[in-house]
């Protein structure tokens, strides 16, 4: 029943929307092939910015073209939004040898799903408003007044 349930889940398409909890880290392997692996950190639905409860984490792994183009497109804290496959990774920690787990998105598609966060811009200094002209609509106002 346990490997029915694996292989139900490693066979549907998962959909997340969440903000990557650190930069994207770019490998390229021996045999040539690229991989992208990142952190989402989802928010349970209905959770408050402040309330004390920590958001999901999954692993993400992207493959080949798509992993360089997510690479170079996103950054910590972009709002990103995953299709894919889930599954889980499980090994033993080897300093506490504790049973540990991830759930791992093997990406399919993704795209930015809001504005990406950019620094703030150089503050412009203020320009001075502009002096009323005489004759403008101050001018009309004043006669318009009853008293």
């Amino acid at each position: 029943m346990n490997e029915l349930l694996t292989q139900l889940i490693e066979c549907n398409q998962w959909r997340f929307i969440g903000r990557l909890g650190a930069d994207p880290e770019m490998r390229f392997l021996e045999s040539g092939l690229s991989v992208c692996n990142a952190r989402l950190l989802v928010n349970k639905p209905g959770q408050k910015r402040n309330d004390g409860q920590k958001p999901h984490g999954f692993k993400l792994t992207i493959w080949e073209q798509k992993a360089q183009a997510f690479a170079d497109a996103v950054k910590k804290g972009d709002l990103v939004d995953v299709t894919g496959r889930v599954k889980s990774e499980t090994w033993t920690d080897r300093s506490t040898a504790e049973e540990r787990s991830v759930w791992v998105i093997l990406v399919e598609h993704w795209a930015l799903a809001g504005q990406p966060r950019q620094a703030a811009p150089a503050a412009a200094p203020a320009a001075a408003p502009a002096a009323p002209a005489w004759g403008s609509t101050f001018d009309l106002l004043d006669s318009e007044v009853p008293f």
